[in-house]
């Protein structure tokens, strides 16, 4: 065979085999970590409890763990991304008989990342077509970031909530102005169900 032919089909090969290696790392969802900060905010919960269950938790380095209001046991989150965390969380709390029907949101970070912003992340959770934590960047916007994670579904309502250092505001997607607010690291963005009366106009509006 000739050489450079040889050569050649060597290379795309390497191509062949090393990218979906590359897209994996890309798509792949930060972790909690021993030490790393597990973020956590409650919907649908009685409003008392709010301000004792949201907030952050800083997993053990020991045993990999966070301890959560209520619960009896401490929970185990090391190696989980957000939104198995989400789904673990939920269902000790509806189990235990504590809450009903809460939603969970949470995000993930590692120890170092607080003087980090490349290391920060955005969370864009409800009803979006792929919920994920985006690596936050400068000057993204809020329909950016929904666009990011495939914008909203048909049982999305317009009325987006953005909740910041605690304190949720809330937004118009068909509002021009309200679309391009930008985003700060560890927002989160929750899409809530529609209600049937809402209706959804033909062009965005100022």
């Amino acid at each position: 065979m000739n050489t450079r032919i040889f050569h050649t089909l060597l290379v795309l090969l390497m191509v062949w085999v090393t990218l979906p290696m590359m897209a994996q790392q890309l798509s792949v969802e930060p972790r909690a970590v021993k030490g790393g900060r597990v973020t956590l905010t409650f919907r649908n919960v009685p409003s008392e409890d709010a301000g004792n269950v949201n907030g952050a938790y800083t997993v053990n380095h020991g045993d990999g763990t966070i301890s959560l209001p209520y619960l009896t046991d401490r929970v185990r989150v090391v190696g989980k991304t957000a939104r198995e965390i989400e789904d673990h969380v939920r269902a000790l709390y509806i189990n235990q008989k504590i809450y009903a029907q809460p939603i969970v949101m949470a995000a993930v970070g590692s120890e170092h990342e607080s003087n980090d912003l490349n290391q920060r992340y955005i969370q864009v959770t409800g009803n979006v077509a792929g919920k994920k934590n985006l690596l936050y960047r400068q000057g993204i916007t809020l329909i950016q970031a929904l666009l990011d994670c495939g914008d909203i579904t048909d049982y999305g309502s317009r009325k987006i909530q953005v909740t910041r250092k605690g304190v949720t505001r809330t937004y118009d997607y068909f509002s021009a102005r309200d679309r391009s607010i930008q985003l700060m690291p560890d927002d989160v963005i929750y899409v809530p169900t529609r209600p049937a009366f809402e209706r959804r106009p033909s062009k965005i509006g100022p």
